[in-house]
């Protein structure tokens, strides 16, 4: 059974990462741990838990509604302590594989389409999320997009990761090496990539190569041209990819609000 943390704040994006989640794991036996964590420096605490804990039920009252009730299993905490704190012990008491958010509405007054705790949970947790922007909906994952300059080593959780989400619904994973001009490839990307090429064999994949100016160009061309309803990247490759998840609001490229991203970690 696969252990998923659901973080809610009982806002609309959390709620419709529930319910991609939901869906994206219909046929799957899944635990979801759906968990509110009150600001630790609030006041009223028997307030606050009674508010919440009437929201967190109303919550399991619409996803029971869509669940499937022979694979999906709910349940609920609700803690008052800093949030990085609260993800950490519930991942390690709840033993959780994957962790699923919704993204804020983006506005004026935020730097990225990313919100704080997103990008808290991604730069300090290890373990696996994925990200749910406010405008996606869930659509069968046909083909996954895995950006990587195959500088970094694809470790056994990394290709565990990338097996199990594209077996979930026998999704061809499609592999992307970006340049920014045309160049040979070093021996260690070599070495990675056809380690990577090997690994792969098992399920329904392919190699890709784009030589484009910008990073955010060239997947925008890809996500339309193959038709990508995923994208995953690995924790470790956040450097490279990091205007990809923090990019501004206002300079966003249109997938973003549209195309959820699963992040792997080592």
């Amino acid at each position: 059974m696969i252990n998923i943390l659901l973080p809610t704040d009982f806002s609309e994006n959390s709620w419709n990462a529930m319910v991609y989640g939901v869906n994206f794991f219909s046929q799957s036996e899944v635990h979801f741990h759906v968990s509110h964590i009150l600001d630790e420096t609030g006041t009223d605490v028997e307030f606050n838990n009674k508010k919440a804990l009437t929201e967190v039920q109303a919550f399991l009252t619409r996803l029971r509604k869509i669940a499937h009730p022979k694979f999906h299993k709910f349940s609920f905490s609700i803690q008052q302590t800093s949030f990085i704190s609260g993800i950490r012990k519930i991942i390690e008491d709840g033993k959780i594989h994957l962790v699923i958010m919704g993204t804020r509405g983006a506005n004026l007054n935020q730097q990225s389409l990313v919100g704080k705790n997103s990008t808290a949970v991604i730069s300090r947790i290890k373990c696996p999320i994925l990200v749910v922007p406010e405008e996606a909906t869930y659509k069968k994952p046909e083909n996954i997009a895995f950006p990587t300059d195959f500088y970094v080593t694809y470790k056994t959780k990394i290709l565990r990761g990338l097996k199990l989400i594209s077996n979930c619904h026998q999704s061809k994973l499609k592999v992307l090496y970006y340049a920014k001009k045309p160049e040979a490839l070093t021996d260690s990307q070599k070495s990675n990539r056809d380690f990577l090429k090997e690994q792969l064999s098992d399920i329904h994949h392919g190699f890709y190569y784009s030589i484009n100016d910008s990073l955010e160009d060239a997947l925008q061309l890809f996500i339309k041209s193959k038709e990508v309803q995923l994208i995953m990247m690995m924790g470790k490759n956040l450097n490279f990819f990091d205007q990809l998840l923090f990019y501004p609001v206002s300079e966003a490229p249109k997938y973003f609000k549209k195309i959820p991203f699963f992040v792997l970690h080592e």
